[in-house]
């Protein structure tokens, strides 16, 4: 495969190298004795007849064993130099003219010197006592170039591996490629039929729901329907109830004059409205007021006893809050009902803020405790005041001729007066000192002008009752 041919590229290069290398240096050699031979061809004629004279026969002799055949006189020189002269032949591949032996074979010796520091790192030299001794440099060098050759061939066969396990490798990559694919297609075909699923489901309950506002409003129709036909049998009786209602003005004349309520006070206990129906298993009454008289959702009331006044403290004996309201009636939930004395047809309704005509003014003044946890609320007030814009009040700053109602909490508490070192501890203790004498003030005045005026004045309890707010204000806030 294209990834192994540079490893094998490397490999012939090495043994290219190691080739050339090993030519240099036998040609460098063939120089060296080259040289050398012919420094001894030069000089032989002279050692020729210096053997002549210094050496025995019994020395010639020995020097014809060494060479290998009879030698006398000049030929045992010259012998000797032709043997140099193949020698360096053999070594460097030429024999030098007119140089002396010693300059041939210093020079051999240069040139391989030359050509192993030339090679570097390719190949080294094996150094005997008198330089680099070049048969056992040639057998090293070929022992490296056999285990470069056996490292080739492993190298092959190693590349020749790793190429059978990447194709390996690659079916199994492809193999797992495909069945990921195919995982994937069955993962999308299941979500796609739980999408599927879950769109028939969401119109199944789309469709539910509107069946079930069907269903409503089809009970409020029949509601509002019997409520109807209930007037008109109201209104076949109102002959027969003339006489009643006369006697019952003539009783409450007189509760008036043992038990009289001060004319000022007169339109706080007023009804509202009266309960025309009863659902007792939904635990729902519905009334006679609706949206043309300015009801809305969410609106309480309070429910008193029918023919009976309103009491005092203006506790009701249930409170009731409007969730569905049409042009002539509302219907409203029970929140707050007594098992000894409940709601019934005819039971009058009323809240001291709501008006079907009007809307009454009111001020607002002093601490609430609005959830009846025990503890002063730090946003009582605004929780009142925000009733009574809710339910069509206005909130006014002062009491005058015009106010209709005051709500007192309790009287706020004024602090005690720093001192300098409190002052210089808390800069702003003097400010929160002067702050609360005004609110004290503020509500001296307010409670004394009330009086004044007769405008008529309700606790924290106769607001609630009076509002029909009184079990909800304990369980959150009025929005």
């Amino acid at each position: 495969m294209p990834a192994g041919k540079p490893s094998q590229s490397n490999t012939m290069l090495y043994t290219v190298i190691t080739f050339v290398a090993l030519f240099l240096i036998a040609a460098v050699c063939a120089v060296f004795f080259y040289i050398k031979a012919e420094d001894y061809r030069v000089q032989r004629d002279d050692m020729a007849a210096e053997l002549e004279k210094l050496a025995s026969d019994r020395e010639i002799r020995e020097l014809s064993k060494t060479v290998g055949q009879p030698l006398k006189g000049k030929t045992v020189l010259g012998t000797m130099l032709s043997y140099l002269d193949e020698i360096l032949s053999a070594v460097s591949g030429e024999v030098g003219e007119n140089l002396t032996a010693a300059v041939r074979v210093n020079g051999a010796k240069m040139e391989i010197n030359e050509t192993m520091e030339l090679l570097g790192d390719d190949a080294s030299g094996v150094y005997g006592p008198d330089g680099i001794d070049l048969l056992q440099t040639i057998t090293a060098l070929k022992s490296e170039i056999e285990a470069a050759r056996a490292a080739a061939r492993s190298m092959e066969g190693l590349l020749s591996e790793t190429h059978k396990n990447i194709d390996v490798a690659q079916e199994n990559w492809r193999l797992e490629e495909q069945r990921l694919i195919e995982e994937k297609n069955r993962f999308q075909a299941a979500a796609d039929e739980i999408q599927a699923k879950y769109d028939e489901l969401k119109a199944l309950m789309q469709k539910s729901a509107n069946d079930q506002i069907r269903i409503y409003m089809d009970r409020a129709k029949n509601a509002e329907d019997k409520l109807k036909q209930k007037n008109m049998a109201l209104a076949k009786a109102q002959a027969q109830l003339a006489q009643t209602d006369r006697a019952l003005q003539e009783a409450l004349s007189k509760l008036e004059g043992i038990k009289p309520r001060p004319d000022a006070e007169i339109e706080a206990y007023r009804p509202d409205a009266r309960i025309v129906d009863i659902d007792r298993q939904t635990n729902v009454v519905y009334l006679d007021v609706g949206s043309s008289d300015h009801v809305y959702r969410g609106l309480t009331f309070s429910v008193y006893d029918k023919n009976v006044p309103i009491p005092e403290d203006g506790k009701g004996k249930a409170e009731i809050e409007v969730f569905h309201v049409t042009d002539a009636v509302s219907a409203a939930r029970i929140n707050k009902s007594s098992r000894k004395n409940p709601v019934v047809h005819e039971d009058i309704v009323a809240n001291l803020i709501w008006d079907s005509k009007t809307s009454n003014i009111f001020v607002v003044a002093g601490e609430f405790d609005f959830d009846r946890d025990g503890r002063i609320d730090r946003d009582g007030r605004e929780k009142i005041e925000q009733l009574i814009e809710r339910w069509g009040g206005t909130l006014a700053e002062d009491v005058s001729i015009n106010t209709d109602f005051v709500v007192l909490g309790e009287p706020p508490s004024e602090l005690r007066r720093p001192t300098r070192e409190d002052v210089e501890l808390d800069p702003m203790a003097e400010t929160r000192y002067q702050e609360s004498v005004a609110q004290v003030q503020k509500y001296d005045d307010i409670l004394s002008r009330a009086n004044t005026l007769r405008v008529p004045i309700f606790n924290q309890s106769k607001f609630m009752y009076l509002t029909g707010y009184e079990s909800l204000a304990r369980k959150s806030s009025p929005f």
